[in-house]
């Protein structure tokens, strides 16, 4: 593409294309690596102008040209309210429409309005489920959708309690558990959005056994910490193997949330207090380990999590790190951030038989506590303190 040839730029687009500049040099980026990133924005509004918002569809086409980069004009277009989302933009989210599209047809608006509520775009507000998730419902309640379709079910109006029960039959354990937390999700939208009149899968129970948790063995531990060369990844090790913090607890820690004078950490954790976690030694010195790579890394980044990869700390929209981020570094040397969370969690319980000591050391909750309790010590017979 020859950019000498290009449609002059309108005062507007010149405009622009000046701020995008401005904002790539107050963050601190090398202006000559950003030269992709410049030529995407230059052509796009060399000849779509910047009178209106510019699609990211065409953000990402240009993208894919050689010596074109499109991400970080998104993210600027987004921030500055110059872009006009694509719906389909996010792969999860794009896969769940075409399942949708491509069900027995009468199935085929309901399903869609079903993922506009999982986003948060229905016509009542409500939280959106991350895009994995709402593929993942996509895909597990297909099957019984087609099977109820050629079983003569051409309206979901006329599923029913049986229905449901039948799907989940020949399915046990996690799986029958996953499907039906699909299933319940998709009826309880559609009653909510008034396209069904009562909600078949509402009253529907599983009774599956309890899995207890089980140690790791002791030579899985073993030096892993000096195994790992990466600062941020001996970091999350530690959160895991020592203080049970989960995945889910790592990605969403803020900066603000390390105390140095008291050398704690916080845990917020939705509709739960606040856990307090305190660092010992080692795990204070591999936070400050990290903290003075992230900042020699990405001096200039807003990101306010206290995890980041090149990506997030980059990214203006402030996106915590993906679980894939934590579990990857772990699963080359055979752990994950889960399994080392509830190894950690056991081997407590097994020095000690009271729930609370449980709650108040890893914020977990009563029922929690116990599970870890009779994990520990099988023949434990007395009633629950807690639980009765």
């Amino acid at each position: 593409m020859d950019e000498r040839h290009l449609p002059a730029l309108t005062p507007a687009a010149r405009i622009l294309l000046n701020g995008f500049v401005a904002h790539i040099k107050s963050r601190g980026w090398d202006a000559g690596r950003m030269n992709g990133s410049i030529r995407a924005l230059r052509v796009l509004l060399a000849h779509l102008g910047a009178h209106a918002p510019l699609p990211e569809e065409d953000v990402r086409l240009i993208a894919r040209r050689k010596h074109f980069h499109g991400a970080r004009v998104i993210n600027y277009l987004r921030l500055t309210g110059n872009l006009a989302p694509d719906r389909h933009s996010d792969a999860a989210l794009a896969r769940a429409r075409h399942l949708a599209d491509t069900a027995p047809a009468p199935f085929r608006a309901p399903l869609n309005r079903w993922i506009d509520v999982l986003c948060g775009t229905a016509q009542r507000p409500s939280s959106p489920l991350a895009p994995s998730t709402v593929c993942s419902y996509l895909r597990l309640a297909a099957p019984p959708l087609c099977t109820w379709y050629e079983g003569g079910v051409t309206d979901l109006r006329a599923v029913t309690r049986t229905h449901i029960e039948q799907a989940l039959e020949p399915v046990q354990g996690e799986a029958a558990k996953s499907l039906a937390t699909a299933l319940r999700s998709l009826f309880r939208a559609l009653k909510r959005e008034k396209l069904i009149f009562r909600d078949p899968a509402r009253t529907v129970s599983l009774t599956t056994a309890v899995v207890l948790p089980r140690p790791l063995a002791d030579d899985m531990l073993r030096g892993t910490l000096n195994r790992l060369p990466n600062p941020r990844d001996r970091l999350s090790f530690v959160l895991a193997a020592v203080h049970a913090l989960s995945t889910h607890d790592q990605r969403h820690l803020l900066l603000d949330d390390l105390d140095h004078s008291r050398a704690t950490l916080r845990v917020r954790r939705t509709g739960k207090p606040v856990h307090t976690v305190y660092l010992d030694e080692l795990t204070y010195r591999l936070a400050r380990q990290w903290l003075a790579e992230r900042h020699r890394r990405w001096p200039a980044t807003t990101s306010p999590y206290l995890l980041v990869t090149a990506h997030t700390a980059a990214d203006d929209t402030q996106p915590p790190v993906s679980i894939q981020a934590i579990n990857k570094p772990l699963r080359a040397h055979g752990h994950q951030a889960g399994r080392l969370r509830v190894d950690r969690i056991l081997n407590e319980a097994q020095h000690t038989d009271d729930p609370l000591h449980l709650i108040r050391l890893f914020g977990l909750s009563p029922r929690t506590a116990m599970k870890y309790i009779h994990a520990a010590h099988p023949h434990r017979s007395q009633s629950d303190p807690i639980m009765s």
